[in-house]
């Protein structure tokens, strides 16, 4: 296998410390964002980086998608609401690029499939790898969590193995599947149940574990979900996401879901890739999802407050 490159869209905590690691192993790779101060940060100082304590500093080049050079594939990190606009820039820039998502969220790979010249283009996945962002070039992960990978379509399985390749050399445990569909929608289940409720109660997954009913409701919440999954013919794990959300509420005290971040930050969230892509596919299976649909509303109300207190 001949060497390939790639581009990492989106800075932030995943962004950052795929793009450590995958320099590390010696790939070409860039970092693609929009902040120019943040970008130059990254070039003068490289990367710094903790896993499970072990600290590293690495050169990473960071650029605006404008002065990007061309790359085999590129992998996005950025949040739900900005993939589009990010990947139509990266396509007119690098027409022949294989795109890759492991972002939160459902309906990327479909997505992503319709601009590019052929939907074996698009890789799609989901990566369970924590990240926690310091500062701008600054990323601590621990443990050696899991990420799946696999072709949107068959055709595109050669592709998906050399991105596979690519990021295991970089110390990632990543599993080629054909089924790609089942541990997105595993992950989405959980996301589903956990973030939105986390955000609206400024907490973290320790906060339900202390008080057992908000463990209760993200129980609750994960049936509704998996049982749209179900309906779209995706052979969701009831067991898999169920044992998730034990495993978060036990053992991540006190990381802060993104979603939680975003409130906090006055941030637009991803709850329309998460709770509304749900709430919108049980309406067309006559499925009723009512937890869900009242965190996704609730959480839509709660993005507009920074905005509605500035207006007084």
């Amino acid at each position: 296998m001949g060497s390939v490159s790639i581009s990492i869209i989106g800075p932030g905590a995943l962004g950052t410390l795929f793009a450590a690691r995958i320099a590390k192993s010696g790939t070409p790779v860039q970092l693609i964002g929009r902040n120019q101060q943040a970008l130059d940060s990254i070039n003068a100082g490289g990367i710094t980086f903790e896993v499970d304590g072990e600290i590293d500093t690495v050169g990473v080049k960071a650029r605006p998608i404008e002065q990007a050079d061309t790359t085999d594939f590129c992998l996005f990190f950025t949040k739900a609401q900005d993939l589009m606009t990010a990947a139509e820039s990266i396509v007119a820039r690098m027409p022949s690029a294989h795109l890759v998502t492991m972002q939160n969220g459902l309906g990327h790979g479909q997505r992503l499939s319709a601009i590019v010249r052929a939907p074996s283009m698009v890789t799609h996945g989901v990566t369970m790898v924590p990240a926690d962002l310091r500062g701008v070039g600054n990323v601590e992960t621990h443990g050696q969590a899991k990420s799946w990978l696999g072709p949107f379509v068959r055709e595109g399985l050669s592709s998906a193995a050399e991105v596979l390749d690519l990021l295991c050399r970089a110390g990632f445990f990543v599993e080629l599947t054909t089924e790609p569909e089942v541990r997105i929608w595993n992950k989405a289940c959980f996301n589903v149940a956990m973030n939105g409720l986390c955000a609206l109660v400024d907490g973290a997954p320790g906060l339900l574990e202390q008080f057992t009913d908000g463990k209760r409701l993200a129980h609750e919440i994960a049936d509704e979900v998996i049982s749209v999954g179900l309906a779209e013919g995706v052979q969701v794990s009831a067991d898999d996401v169920h044992g998730l959300i034990d495993m978060a509420c036990a053992n991540h005290t006190y990381h802060k879901p993104s979603m939680v971040q975003d409130l906090q930050q006055s941030r637009l969230t991803e709850i329309d890739a998460l709770n509304g892509f749900v709430s919108e596919r049980a309406k067309q299976h006559g499925l009723l999802v009512p937890k869900t649909t009242m965190i996704y509303r609730l959480v839509k109300l709660r993005e507009r407050s920074p905005e509605f207190w500035a207006s007084r």
